[in-house]
C-alpha cells in the first residue's frame, strides 16, 4: 500500500525549513541501557505512541538565499532501513539536482546511507560544499577503530567511507562553533554536530543523535543507546543540552524525532518532556 511521504514545513526568519521522512527502522528496546523494558513501554504508552519501538529517520532541506541545503540524508534503504527520502523530496517540490550544500551531523549509516551509491557514485551531483567536522572525518577514516569493531559494524565504516570518497572534492571541514554559512552555526553535541539556525529573532537547533527514542530519553536522559561510543559522556551531555533548551525556549528538531518533528523541551519533575509543534 502506498504511503504518502511525511513532510513538515517551518519558517525560521529568512530560512525555509522542510523536514522530510526517510521512513524508519525497527529499534529493539534491548538496544537501550539503563532502563527495564516495562518502564520503557510505560513511557511509550504515556506518550500515546506505538508500543513497538521504532526510530524515525528524518532529513532536512534548508532554503537559505541562493543555497538549497540538505542536513543528513537518511538510510537510503540500507539493511531495509528508510529509503523514502527521494520520493519525499520530489513530493515536497525539490529536484535532487537543486541540492548544492550538505551539512552532515555524523557518518552513521542511517544519516548517510542515501548520499552515494556503489563505487562512490554521488546521488546529489550538483553539491558544491559538503560540510563535515574534522573529528568525524578522522573517526570515519580510523583504521584501528574499524578493525576493532564487530564485523557488522565494520560495514558501517565502509558506507561512510564510500560517501566521503564520493564527495571528497567538496568536503569542507569545520570546528565546533564555526559559522558555516550566514545564520548557520556548528554546535558541539555528544559524538556529532548539530546546526543552529538563527534569523530575525527566531532560531532552530537541528541535531542527529541526542535522542534516538525521544519519548523515552527525554523522561530518562540517563538511558543510553547501543551506538553511543561513550555512553557516560552521551548521557551527561544529553542532560546538559536538554537543561539548556528547557531554559531558553528554543525550538529543536532531530533526525529521530516523531512527526510533526519540531518541538520544545520543558522541565518536568526531575527530567524533561517534549512538546511537539502541532
Amino acid at each position: 500500500m502506498f504511503q504518502a511521504p511525511e513532510i513538515s514545513r517551518y519558517r525560521v526568519g529568512e530560512f525555509a525549513v522542510t523536514a522530510l521522512s526517510d521512513g524508519s527502522l525497527d529499534a529493539s528496546l534491548d538496544l537501550l541501557d539503563g532502563i527495564d523494558q516495562d518502564e520503557a513501554l510505560s513511557l511509550l504508552g504515556a506518550a500515546d505512541t506505538s508500543p513497538s519501538p521504532h526510530m524515525n529517520i528524518n532529513a532536512f532541506v534548508i532554503e537559505a538565499g541562493a543555497r538549497t541545503i540538505l542536513i543528513d540524508d537518511g538510510a537510503g534503504n540500507l539493511n531495509g532501513w528508510g529509503g523514502r527520502l527521494i520520493p519525499a523530496l520530489i513530493t515536497a517540490g525539490y529536484d535532487p539536482r537543486q541540492i548544492d550544500t550538505i551539512l552532515l551531523t555524523h557518518g552513521h549509516s542511517d544519516h548517510v546511507g542515501g548520499l552515494a551509491g556503489p563505487l562512490a557514485t554521488k546521488h546529489f551531483r550538483n553539491v558544491e560544499k559538503f560540510f563535515l567536522h574534522q573529528v568525524e572525518l578522522n573517526f570515519c577514516r580510523n583504521e584501528e577503530r574499524r578493525d576493532a569493531a564487530p564485523v557488522a559494524h565494520q560495514r558501517l565504516f565502509d558506507v561512510a567511507r564510500n560517501v566521503l570518497a564520493a564527495y571528497q572534492q567538496q568536503i569542507t571541514l569545520f570546528e565546533d562553533g564555526d559559522v558555516l554559512l550566514p545564520g548557520i552555526t556548528a554546535v558541539h553535541l555528544p559524538g556529532h554536530s548539530g546546526y543552529l539556525l538563527e534569523s530575525e529573532n527566531d532560531s532552530l537547533l537541528i541535531w542527529g543523535d541526542v535522542l534516538h527514542l525521544p519519548h523515552i530519553q527525554v523522561a530518562r536522559p540517563d538511558v543510553t543507546f547501543a551506538f553511543d561510543h561513550n555512553p557516560g559522556l552521551a548521557a551527561k551531555t544529553r542532560r546538559k543540552i536538554l537543561t539548556e533548551l528547557s531554559g531558553n525556549n528554543r525550538y529543536v528538531t532531530g533526525v529521530h524525532f516523531n512527526a510533526p518533528v519540531r518541538a520544545k523541551i520543558e522541565s518536568y519533575k526531575d527530567a524533561f518532556r517534549l512538546t511537539y509543534d502541532l
